[in-house]
């Protein structure tokens, strides 16, 4: 077996954070018989995406490959989509990022067990469902709309705060709510948004019209929502919300209520499903959030793709869901 660390270094303010990571990892091989490992910085985003099948390429055949995204949500999707393909490729998550939204289901404060590597070193790997979405995977989740862009609106103020002194990137960390509600009320204003037409297909169901957008799920946490506590990516089928348009003002007054912490109930405005395929498409261009990575598309398919992926359990007691915390 080969292990290869994928670390962003964004998900470390500190630099003494990130060399103390780094130092624990060379420690840890330095002790133990088996020590080929490597260690790759993330150079720019989707870097990660090519790095690892060129790595893996250089590897003695049928070797085991473990990949650890050291970060957040954001490095795991990269990591994600560089294994998908290699045979014998397995995933590992260690919780350093701003969010850390999937391995939240595994239980509550079990973050600690994904950073220590030991466990991970040693722990079983459980096979997981992915979201295939157009040419990217996705592992927890896949928005479409107005959410997307209000997505990509928090990110764009964080990325400026985050080129700023020391006091700049960690209020960059700490303002996630404030930089929401500002989005919001910005986004809002948004006409194209607001009536944007789909074509909507659902395992053959047609359902177009204008919606607010899209929500998928693979697994049950996004941003500290979790409105379908059974999403779950092992159960072979996804979750899907259809946010239904019901005015501006109704918008403004809902939206800061829906998506921060701890709401678990759906009001009537929104439609569930169960798919496994779907279908949308737009004459306007689609912002598309893939586990906290924005795209954009005309048009996009998704399907779930049944235990597609190894994923290190360091609990060792499996994926649990929402409903633990």
């Amino acid at each position: 077996m080969a292990h290869l660390f994928i670390l962003n270094p964004i998900s470390f303010w500190n630099m003494w954070k990130q060399t103390q990571v780094l130092n624990r990892i060379q420690s840890f091989f330095n002790t133990i018989e088996n020590n080929d490992y490597a260690i790759h910085i993330s150079r720019f985003p989707r870097d990660a995406v090519g790095f690892i099948p060129a790595f893996a390429k250089t590897l003695p055949k049928e070797t085991v490959l473990r990949v650890y995204a050291i970060g957040g949500d954001g490095i795991l999707f990269d990591c994600l989509n560089g294994i998908m393909g290699i045979e014998n490729a397995e995933l590992a998550s260690i919780p350093y990022g701003h969010t850390n939204d999937f391995i939240r289901g595994f239980g509550k404060n079990e973050d600690v067990f994904f950073k220590r590597l030991a466990l991970q070193y040693n722990a079983p790997t459980i096979p997981l469902d992915v979201i295939r979405c157009g040419n990217n995977y996705a592992l927890n989740h896949c928005v479409i709309g107005i959410e997307a862009e209000i997505t990509r609106s928090v990110g764009k103020i964080r990325e400026r705060m985050q080129k700023g002194n020391s006091l700049s990137q960690w209020l960059a960390r700490k303002l996630h709510i404030l930089f929401y509600y500002f989005s919001v009320f910005s986004v809002i204003t948004d006409n194209r948004l607001i009536h944007q037409q789909y074509e909507l297909d659902i395992d053959g169901e047609k359902l177009s019209g204008v919606y607010l957008g899209f929500h998928i799920f693979n697994s049950p946490y996004i941003n500290d929502w979790h409105p379908v506590n059974n999403a779950l990516p092992n159960d072979g089928i996804m979750d899907m919300i259809i946010h239904r348009r019901q005015g501006r003002g109704w918008v403004i007054h809902m939206l800061p209520l829906l998506f921060p912490r701890n709401k678990k109930t759906l009001p009537k405005q929104f439609i569930y499903k169960r798919p496994r395929k779907i279908n949308v498409n737009s004459n306007e261009i689609l912002r598309i959030d893939l586990d906290g990575i924005i795209f954009f598309e005309t048009g996009i398919e998704m399907e779930l793709l049944p235990s597609a992926l190894r994923f290190v359990d360091a609990t060792r007691r499996g994926y649990k869901g929402a409903g633990n915390d």
